[in-house]
């Protein structure tokens, strides 16, 4: 499992360390991610709900290594789009498997129908693909498949289900699609 802690990512990222401390105190290196989350994520604008995803992100966490490699190919189908960089993308798809499913769990707890570490609902997914179709554009296909968009539009509740809990790319994709489709901005 490959240990992504906030500590590194920051060190790693673009800022480097002396934007560290700055970052942490704003949540994250490109917003308030909580707030974020919580307006165009999960779409709640609860504060109870922000204070728990501030608390989740501000603290280590570990992205195990098929979402790392799940959030680094949704970041390349996405960078660029609505004026997001792969790092924003890759830091809100990392917070959002952090909040959501605590990389523990890739079905909703209490029976739900959220799939994936990102905890996208089938229905959404449907959603996106049908009514946000540039968004699944050549950098998409190139990943996917030529066919790719046409066969999702296809899929029904329960072979988005099955696909999202069995393929983090997928789920992870929907993921970063939600929050381009959102209108978030920093």
């Amino acid at each position: 499992m490959m240990m992504v802690s906030y500590k590194q990512y920051v060190t790693e990222s673009r800022f480097g360390r002396m934007l560290g401390l700055g970052a942490m105190a704003a949540s994250t290196l490109h917003g308030d991610f909580a707030k974020d989350w919580s307006k165009h994520y999960q779409t709640s604008n609860d504060p109870k709900k922000e204070t728990r995803a501030r608390v989740v992100t501000s603290r280590p966490y570990s992205v195990p290594a098929d979402a790392e490699r799940a959030i680094q190919i949704a970041a390349e189908i996405f960078a660029g789009d609505e004026g997001k960089t792969r790092e924003q993308i890759v830091e809100y798809l990392r917070h959002t498997g952090a909040v959501e499913s605590g990389y523990t769990t890739k079905v909703q707890r209490g029976g739900g129908p959220a799939r994936s570490y990102w905890q996208v609902e089938p229905a959404t997914a449907m959603d996106l693909v049908k009514n946000s179709a540039p968004l699944f554009g050549k950098k998409f296909h190139a990943r996917f498949g030529d066919e790719a968009l046409k066969q999702a539009q296809t899929f029904d509740m329960k072979k988005w289900s099955l696909g999202l809990e069995k393929y983090p790319e997928l789920g992870a994709t929907m993921a970063a699609a939600k929050w381009i489709a959102s209108g978030w901005n920093d």
